[in-house]
């Protein structure tokens, strides 16, 4: 196992060119957003190294530093900090906070090998996960980290009280454009609208059973990352295919829904092990406003524009259930909350109740069941223009979330190539164990 080293060289904070105008110092956030969990939305881009030359590295980090405060006015809420009394982002321009660092006893080519474990790349990041909602906490934090083979990694943590996953992407979008300064790109206009269409209602927020330590009595969180090519994506929705009338369905299986059902049949075969009996299940999947409302909420909204969708599994549903059972599960809990979205903004208060329901019920399922619930939560990460951030020395040859310590819960992606699936899932160390042994999950992962 590789011993990967990170030396941290540098801290600051990176504010705006421009001063944030004092009609905009308050800014009030959404009922989305107060339901969020604690936590960063956490995310790396890798980059080669296209150059020899010392000057060209060192011009290149001067170069991200100053096009970060070019872009920063249109974000300017991302300089803020949260007040939690309030329900506001106190936007004086405190600051992003940026730091370098240099990588030691690792080429970047090593991160992308059978010996990266997910623990290490924490190290890449610019703080803990759950470093957020204080009242010093930036709302993004940015650590630049070079290679000794001179690639580079550009680790972001983006606060969940304001942003969600799509945010992060129009933001990284931006700032890519604004360093590269290459014509004929698209042109991301940023609004931070979310308060605008779901005021605020001073909700509580999601809670996600994170263990605060790995102490005595607490569960060790393991992080693993499960590849599928689109060979392994194409044979998983053939075997699903197989079980239907005439091979056939009247539904399309999406990749991620695919993928989603393969893992939630393994997990409830680890939860019927581990407590040697079916228990009832609760499965979540985020689901993107914005090209689901009637009208579409733009894609370049920043803020918390997701909603769950919840599927329930009895325990009698999860004693023996077939692959096509499982993906139908989710893939039916998806649609019909993607059918739902298309009244949200036009139907008043019912239509804002179609996301403080899901949100709620997933809350009190959770509360209300005395510990005996298998909780499993998925996010979708995929089709986001991730792989497109081109800060002008090329495309990333790799992005990745970080180890998140939030038991039974998955980050699906995109592979590079756009065909296949990256699933980070976070298990206990003992279900991870198991999880590994699933024969399907072994079949049709590339890695």
């Amino acid at each position: 196992m590789m011993m990967m080293q990170v030396k941290v060289l540098s801290r600051k904070l990176i504010q705006p060119s421009t001063p944030t105008p004092h009609d905009l110092r308050n800014f009030r956030i959404a009922f989305t957003d107060e339901m969020s969990p604690t936590a960063n939305v956490p995310l790396i881009l890798y980059y080669v190294n296209k150059s020899s030359k010392a000057d060209d590295k060192t011009g290149i980090k001067q170069l991200l530093e100053t096009s970060l405060a070019q872009v920063l006015p249109q974000f300017y809420p991302l300089a803020g900090r949260y007040v939690q009394e309030s329900r506001l982002i106190d936007c004086r321009d405190q600051g992003v906070h940026y730091a370098e660092a240099q990588v030691l006893n690792c080429h970047l080519h090593q991160l992308l090998g059978p010996e990266m474990k997910p623990e290490q790349l924490n190290d890449l990041l610019p703080c803990p996960l759950y470093a957020a909602d204080g009242v010093t906490d930036p709302l993004l934090s940015i650590q630049v980290s070079t290679f000794e083979c001179g690639g580079m990694a550009i680790g972001v943590c983006i606060s969940h009280r304001i942003a969600d996953a799509a945010t992060l992407g129009t933001f990284l979008c931006a700032w890519a454009d604004a360093c590269s300064l290459e014509e004929g790109r698209e042109n991301v206009c940023p609004v931070f609208n979310s308060s605008h269409y779901f005021p605020g209602r001073n909700l509580p927020k999601l809670e996600l059973r994170i263990p605060q330590t790995n102490g005595q009595g607490v569960p060790k969180i393991l992080t693993r990352r499960f590849v599928f090519d689109g060979r392994a994506i194409s044979k998983i929705r053939s075997k699903v295919l197989m079980n239907c009338e005439n091979g056939t369905t009247k539904h399309r299986y999406t990749r991620v829904q695919l993928v989603s059902g393969l893992f939630i049949r393994a997990l409830l075969g680890v939860d019927r092990a581990k407590y040697g009996r079916s228990r009832a299940s609760l499965i979540t999947h985020t689901v993107n406003l914005r090209n689901k409302t009637s009208p579409p909420i733009p894609k370049h909204s920043c803020g918390n524009f997701c909603t769950f969708a919840v599927a329930n599994c009895a325990a009698e549903q999860a004693k023996s259930p077939g692959l096509q059972d499982t993906v139908n599960l989710v893939g039916d809990a998806v649609r019909k909350t993607a059918a739902d979205c298309a009244r949200i903004l036009n139907s008043g208060e019912d239509g804002n109740m179609v996301i403080i329901d899901s949100f709620k019920h997933v809350t009190e399922i959770i509360c209300n069941s005395g510990g005996d619930l298998n909780v499993i939560m998925f996010t979708s990460w995929c089709r986001f223009p991730l792989y497109e951030v081109d800060f002008g020395w090329g495309k990333p040859i790799w992005i990745s979330p970080a180890s998140i310590p939030a038991p039974n819960s998955c980050v699906i992606m995109d592979t590079k190539d756009g065909d296949g699936i990256e699933a980070w899932l976070s298990l206990d160390e003992k279900d991870m164990y198991m999880l590994q042994q699933d024969h399907n999950i072994t079949t049709f992962t590339a890695a």
